[in-house]
């Protein structure tokens, strides 16, 4: 990853934490997660992402780009239709 792209993925918007924050919310209650060896329940992922932690920066910036990937799908197949 050059130092250009680590910059840019450092920086997440404040739109991008409220989407992911309310993202979060509609999960099951019973999701766990694990990330760098830990295993989160959605309620301790939940204060991760509001405290602003690594943690918390890691699991948005996991969500940010899977919906970047899911929205580049959608108009792919929209393309092919």
């Amino acid at each position: 990853m050059s130092w250009k792209n680590k910059e840019k993925k450092d920086n997440i918007s404040e739109e991008e934490w409220k989407i992911v924050e309310e993202r979060l919310k509609t999960m099951p209650n019973k999701m766990r997660l694990g990330i760098l060896s830990n295993s989160y329940t959605k309620q301790e992922l939940l204060l991760q992402v509001q405290d602003r932690t690594e943690i918390g920066k890691a699991y948005v910036q996991m969500q940010v780009e899977f919906i970047k990937w899911l929205a580049k799908q959608s108009k792919i197949s929209q393309g092919n239709q």
